[in-house]
């Protein structure tokens, strides 16, 4: 190891793991994209907001507008960055697209009610 002292419980640990070097390895080539884009989605709190709301009701964008007090456009752009990242679906009932939270939304609003 490149001059680094570990504790020796953290050395026992890694040991266990496989060694340093493997953990490095592991890290580095863990691709984060996934967590990246859903972390900067909740970042913004009207799309915190909106993945709140969805995890209530069910809502079309004319609902979202109206609980978010923003314009359908600046609202669809909320919508849009929150579908980028896996976080909502949409489907469609007659002239309506419905927006609902996919797994992965679910797991994160659920997450962020705990703290």
């Amino acid at each position: 190891m490149i001059g680094i002292d570990f504790p020796e419980e953290i050395k026992k640990e890694m040991e266990k793991k496989g060694g340093w070097e493997r953990i490095k390895k592991d890290v580095l080539k863990k691709d984060m994209k996934k967590a990246e884009e859903a972390i900067k989605a909740i970042a913004n709190k009207r799309r915190l907001r909106i993945l709140y709301a969805l995890s209530k009701q069910k809502m079309c964008v004319c609902m979202l507008v109206d609980l978010m007090g923003c314009s359908y456009s600046k609202c669809s752009y909320h919508i849009s960055k929150l579908k980028e990242a896996g976080l909502i679906k949409a489907s469609k009932i007659g002239n309506f697209i419905i927006y609902s939270l996919t797994p992965l939304g679910k797991r994160i609003i659920k997450d962020c009610e705990k703290i």
